[in-house]
C-alpha cells in the first residue's frame, strides 16, 4: 500500500501543481487584459467615444430640469461666488463706452429725484463769501458796462420819462376836467351831463 499511497501523494502534488499553473495562467491573462484596458482608457479621448455612442440630447430630454433646479440652493451657490474677483476682471470703460447715456437718461424720470433734494440744505452749504472772493467783480462790471450802450439807454429813458410825464399830465388834466364837469352838473342839477 505504500506504493499506492506514494502514487496518490504524487498525483495530488501533480494535480496541485497543475491547478496552481491553471490559476496562474488566467491571472496573468487577466493582468494583461487589464493593462490593455487601462492603456486604452488613458490614451483614448473618452469624450469623443461617449458622445459618438450616446445621444446626450435624448438623455437630457428625459430629465425633469424644474425638479433638479428646485433642489438647488441658489443662496449657497451664490455665497461661494467671489463677486469682487469677477468684477475686478470687468473692463468698465469698455462697458460704459457701449452705453448710450442720452437714451438712458431720456428714460429717467428726474422729478422723484429732484423732489428728494433739499435745495435749502445745498445752498446753505455754499460759502458765498469765498465764491465772491474768487469772482473778479470789477472785471465783470467792466464787461457788463462795455456791453451796454449807456447813451442809448439814457436817451431812451429820458424820452420815455418825458413821454410818460406828458401822458400823466394829459390824463390828470382829463380827470380834473371830468371832475369839474361832474361838480358843475351836480350844482346845476343836470342829470344827463348837459
Amino acid at each position: 500500500m505504500p506504493l499506492i499511497g506514494d502514487m496518490v501523494g504524487a498525483t495530488r502534488a501533480v494535480a496541485a501543481s497543475a491547478a496552481s499553473a491553471a490559476v496562474a495562467v488566467p491571472r496573468s491573462v487577466v493582468h494583461a487584459i487589464l493593462d490593455d484596458i487601462v492603456d486604452y482608457f488613458t490614451t483614448t479621448d473618452l469624450t469623443r467615444v461617449v458622445t459618438s455612442a450616446i445621444d446626450l440630447n435624448q438623455i437630457v430630454s428625459t430629465i425633469d430640469l424644474d425638479s433638479v433646479l428646485a433642489r438647488v440652493d441658489l443662496n449657497a451657490l451664490l455665497g461661494r461666488v467671489d463677486l469682487n474677483a469677477m468684477l475686478s476682471r470687468v473692463d468698465l470703460d469698455a462697458v460704459l463706452a457701449g452705453v448710450d447715456l442720452n437714451a438712458l437718461l431720456a428714460g429717467v424720470d428726474l422729478n422723484p429725484v429732484l423732489d428728494r433734494i433739499d435745495v435749502d440744505g445745498l445752498v446753505s452749504r455754499i460759502d458765498v463769501d469765498a465764491l465772491l472772493n474768487r469772482t473778479d467783480v470789477v472785471g465783470l462790471a467792466e464787461k457788463v458796462i462795455d456791453g451796454v450802450d449807456l447813451n442809448t439807454i439814457v436817451r431812451d429813458a429820458s424820452a420815455s420819462v418825458s413821454t410818460e410825464m406828458i401822458n400823466d399830465v394829459r390824463t390828470g388834466s382829463e380827470r380834473a376836467d371830468d371832475g369839474v364837469e361832474q361838480f358843475v352838473n351836480r350844482m346845476l342839477r343836470r342829470k344827463d351831463g348837459r
